[in-house]
């Protein structure tokens, strides 16, 4: 067993018996997990909370996304295949990401979950309207989110219910980049109305992800399953460790230790009790 099962206390331990979370199963769990970054983008639009708010959040996010990658990621794929297949999926997860966040930094969002510009502050005016600003922030933030959907799709293969820990890890962690980056599409003058469908393109993205993940991978060998597995693990740690961190210490400096130790002590006690 991957996981253990979400709302395993409120009833539904009958649903595991036998049979695994379907496709569908698997591309709901991902919207639940992604669509508060369409709603944050929102708040951001609407209310542009300041730099110290968003970056309070991001820091707490930090907390979740390592105890996401310990617990719900690695620690599965070396129990699923192993050590080689793990650190092989971590390590082409690891360098896909950062290859693919300097393409996204060279169509001029280099900063995605900035406190103060939601990754377009350096541009001028014009580049602002253009349509590659839009596209970038579309595909960087969906190199964020597939490794996360991908893993939740995984999750379901041996289970019918997702893991809670890792459904609140994702959902939490993209509240700020979706709030950051609805914030600083609006100072740039782009409607709220393209900041949703932006968004919910990214969230689509994501679904399809989780639903493709769950299909492909049910008939394959566990080796392949904990590639996978570690290949989210190595995605969501470079997407902490380029992205998220840097940009919550600007803002909160000292505390980033103390708002992410709270979150991942947080994470450590949904782990351990539906684990």
């Amino acid at each position: 067993m991957l996981v253990e099962p979400l709302f395993m206390q409120a009833g539904y331990s009958e649903l595991i018996q036998g049979g695994s979370g379907s496709a569908v199963d698997a591309m709901f769990w991902s919207f639940v997990a992604m669509v508060s970054a369409v709603i944050s983008a929102y708040f951001g639009a609407i209310v542009q909370p300041s730099r110290r708010v968003t970056a309070m959040i991001l820091a707490f996010s930090c907390g979740l996304l390592i105890s996401l990658l310990c617990f719900d990621l690695m620690k599965v794929a070396l129990d699923t295949g192993g050590i080689i297949p793990a650190l092989s999926g971590f390590s082409l997860g690891l360098l896909s990401y950062v290859l693919l966040n300097r393409m996204v930094a060279a169509r001029g969002v280099a900063r995605r979950c900035s406190a103060a510009c939601g990754g377009i502050g350096a541009l001028t005016s014009s580049q602002q309207k253009e349509k590659a600003t839009a596209i970038a922030l579309l595909f960087g933030a969906a190199i964020d989110g597939i490794p996360e959907s991908i893993s939740i799709g995984i999750s379901l293969l041996d289970n019918p219910l997702v893991s809670f820990s890792v459904v609140t890890a994702v959902a939490v962690a993209n509240i700020p980049e979706g709030m950051t980056s609805g914030a600083g599409l609006a100072r740039s003058g782009i409607g709220i109305r393209q900041i949703i469908l932006t968004w919910s393109a990214v969230v689509l993205v994501c679904v399809v992800s989780a639903g493709l993940a769950h299909s492909l991978l049910a008939s394959a060998p566990n080796s392949i399953k904990a590639m996978f597995t570690a290949f989210a693990g190595g995605g969501v740690l470079a997407m902490t460790l380029q992205t998220v961190i840097p940009e919550a210490y600007e803002e909160t400096q000292d505390a980033v230790s103390l708002l992410g130790g709270i979150g991942f002590a947080l994470s450590f006690c949904v782990v351990a009790l539906f684990h």
